[in-house]
């Protein structure tokens, strides 16, 4: 009986384990860096967090933030991001990730002022490419 007790420790210990070995943490921290380093305005890091299509918005943006924006920034204080929610899909191929994001730069790209915003959701899409989440920012 001891035996049959100990093989049923080991199954749902070995189950736990497995179980746990989820991505998530990848997929959580990914969308999190991207997210801290859209919002300080790091531009260059962020582009490293996405699929080629997604750097290329990156760099667009990149070409319209201004020096104003940057001083707006500067003045207001660290970004928080935090983790709202987040699933893998069947496959673990595609993910999504809710954040909270608080104390935000909202970049007016048509010529008025950006401004520092208190707090928004934030949904970010991920894929799987080659063993690596990146951002998709076409879903």
């Amino acid at each position: 009986m001891k035996n049959v007790n100990r093989f049923f420790l080991v199954f749902i210990v070995s189950l736990i384990v497995a179980c746990s070995h989820t991505p998530l943490g990848e997929v959580e921290k990914t969308a999190v860096d991207f997210s801290k380093a859209i919002y300080t305005l790091k531009l260059d890091e962020a582009k490293k967090y996405c699929t080629p299509n997604g750097a290329k918005l990156i760099e667009f943006i990149a070409s319209n933030v201004k020096e104003e924006d940057i001083d707006v920034l500067k003045d207001a204080g660290d970004v928080k991001i935090s983790v709202i929610g987040s699933t893998v899909d069947s496959g673990d191929s595609t993910a999504t990730v809710n954040l909270r994001i608080s104390n935000y730069l909202q970049i007016n790209l048509m010529g008025g002022k950006s401004t520092i915003e208190k707090e928004k959701e934030e949904k970010v899409d991920l894929v799987k490419v080659s063993d690596k989440w990146l951002v998709d920012l076409h879903k």
